[in-house]
């Protein structure tokens, strides 16, 4: 009955880990992809922890207005007794004047303890601190929001990369499953004695060229998948089906006059964001800088006891603590430093002007970044629409000759010819779908629309 109990509950735990293994995303859609990567992907995690970092600093800043208490104790144990020489005369006004008195203060144990309070009051560079850690966070972020385009962006070329290597895998498949069909054709009119041994043999040479650009293509195909998963952050060994092919998801990278008038919003942009943030955390560092012309006002509140005695009594009943209590302030005024200050406030000016310089040229740069991607993205459109004209056109002439070829009115020279066209031309065509899902991509960061 034990050994029948333990069966199930081994099978009921079985199932449970199957379910879950069941449970785990393999199927992705493109937009599923890039979420999963936000989330999942090796650039993403490691802004994220920026971000987490960032936040605990603001409160660590912000700790330093807090007031700052400290315990302490002290415990010491005069072997010998301290002795000091006090004139005897002081004592006895008939002792001579060079004559000195022993005398031993204090007691074998000493013990203090004691609770100190800091409190600022004032201190314009706290203010400004504070203000510079959040900035300091808005940078963190801003660094995530990039991460997160980009990985956007990277997914959509590796998504793009991996069903452009399928169609061109099933191309190739298609190639071979057409010219094995001829091949056996043509070998049933050779064993009929209608057809030259050459003839057959270039039939068979195009199969097997075709079934060895085959294996580089499957080949191809698997190394897509893997650069994919690694973009997305999933591990190498896992399965990935991809949902969408490239019917599917062509319908945007295509609008071309949608995606060619497309304008620029610097103010939602990653990279303005993030020139825009330093520009800030350099105008509050100028800030910082000035403040150390102000003073700086602190309060104290330190309480102590003091225990003593020859024996140890300082936790038993019969010990006596002798209370301390002060209260006070303390305020510090800059005088003169040998002109350290001013140095500092200059070179956090520098530092302002050049932030302020890096903005303007991040706004010229951008501009000029678009320009570029959407010239390539037309030119990308635009080979685009040749090669799906050559794909057609040579696709009916590869029909044309096969018919021709079997009725004998063509050579297997010509067939050789238009068959390695036909392939060129379908290659070519999945290089320029490639070509603009990654000029699309690319075009999508540069308009910061990802």
């Amino acid at each position: 009955m034990k050994n029948t109990l333990t069966l199930a509950l081994l099978f009921m735990s079985s199932l449970g880990l199957f379910s879950q293994a069941e449970e785990k995303k393999t199927d992705f859609t493109l937009k599923e992809a890039q979420d999963f990567a936000v989330v999942n992907s090796y650039f993403t995690r490691g802004a994220i922890m920026d971000v987490t970092m960032a936040e605990q600093k603001v409160k660590e800043i912000t700790g330093l207005g807090l007031p700052q208490i400290t315990g302490n104790a002290s415990y010491n144990y005069f072997i010998d007794i301290p002795t000091q020489l006090i004139p005897a005369n002081a004592f006895d006004p008939n002792a001579p004047a060079d004559e000195f008195a022993e005398l031993q203060f204090g007691t074998k144990h000493n013990m203090k303890t004691g609770i100190q309070v800091n409190q600022m009051i004032f201190d314009g560079a706290y203010v400004i601190g504070l203000k510079a850690s959040k900035t300091y966070r808005e940078l963190a972020y801003a660094k995530k929001a990039k991460s997160v385009v980009e990985i956007k962006r990277d997914v959509v070329k590796a998504y793009g990369l991996a069903i452009v290597s399928k169609m061109n895998l099933d191309y190739v498949k298609e190639n071979e499953a057409k010219l094995k069909s001829l091949v056996k054709e043509n070998q049933a009119i050779y064993d009929a004695g209608f057809l030259e041994e050459k003839d057959l043999d270039q039939v068979k040479l195009l199969l097997l060229n075709t079934q060895s650009v085959l294996i580089e293509t499957i080949n191809g195909y698997k190394v897509s998948q893997d650069m994919l998963k690694f973009t997305m952050g999933m591990p190498i060994g896992e399965t990935i089906v991809l949902t969408q092919d490239i019917e599917a998801i062509k319908k945007p990278f295509i609008a071309k006059n949608e995606n060619l008038n497309a304008k620029l919003s610097l103010s939602t942009h990653v990279d303005y964001r993030r020139a825009s943030a330093n520009l800030e955390s350099q105008s509050l560092s100028l800030s910082n800088e000035k403040m150390t012309y102000y003073p700086k006002l602190y309060g104290f509140l330190n309480l102590e006891g003091n225990n003593f005695g020859n024996k140890f009594n300082a936790f038993s009943s019969s010990g006596k603590w002798f209370p301390t209590t002060i209260v006070g302030l303390q305020l510090n005024v800059p005088i003169f430093t040998g002109g350290q200050r001013h140095m500092k406030v200059q070179q956090a000016k520098v530092g302002l002007e050049q932030a302020e310089l890096q903005l303007e040229q991040m706004e010229q740069g951008l501009q000029l970044d678009l320009a570029n991607k959407r010239n390539t993205y037309e030119a990308a459109m635009n080979k685009l629409d040749i090669n799906q004209k050559n794909l057609d056109l040579s696709s009916r002439i590869k029909d044309q000759t096969r018919i021709k070829y079997k009725e004998g009115m063509s050579s297997s020279v010509e067939l050789t010819q238009t068959e390695n066209q036909f392939l060129q031309s379908q290659i070519n065509f999945v290089l320029s779908m490639y070509d603009v899902i990654t000029s699309k991509a690319d075009l999508d960061y540069a308009l910061g629309k990802l």
